[in-house]
């Protein structure tokens, strides 16, 4: 989902001392876009936005196992019950959210890795239906915010 999950990130906890749990866990699964836009060198933003729209033409997965699984999930929140049993619960649960985000989308994903169960969505990235929902995402966090 474009922006989505930076969006649901930025969703009303910005008042508590849990707000960057919640968007770092919003927002961390993605840190493997990273990995795989320097691994195939993808610098420039066309080829960028192809390759998200067409992995399978490019044999690419932007959604690693690692990271976009449970079992990511679940690694990462654990060294942050050392620190706050409460700051991890927000960001094992924004975590999933951005995982339960990811689903529509028609790239592949292994959510239940090390289990070789593959799930993929229907909706094309950067479609028409994906833009409109991050538009009305952004204007709902806008009217929620200025309810605050």
């Amino acid at each position: 989902m474009i922006l989505a999950h930076t969006l649901i990130g930025l969703a009303p906890l910005g008042k508590t001392e849990f707000f960057w749990y919640w968007f770092i866990g919003s927002v961390i699964a993605d840190i493997d876009h990273l990995y795989i836009i320097i691994k195939y060198q993808l610098f420039s933003w066309p080829k960028l936005i192809d390759c998200l729209r067409f992995e399978k033409n490019y044999h690419v997965h932007f959604k690693t196992k690692y990271l976009h699984s449970i079992l990511g999930a679940i690694i990462l929140t654990l060294p942050l019950l050392l620190i706050s049993a409460r700051g991890a619960s927000y960001f094992f649960v924004a975590y999933l959210l951005h995982l339960l985000l990811d689903w529509p989308d028609i790239d592949e994903k292994q959510y239940f890795y090390p289990y070789k169960l593959k799930i993929k969505g229907w909706l094309p990235i950067f479609s028409a239906t994906e833009i409109i929902f991050t538009l009305v995402l952004i204007i709902s966090l806008i009217y929620i915010f200025i309810k605050l």
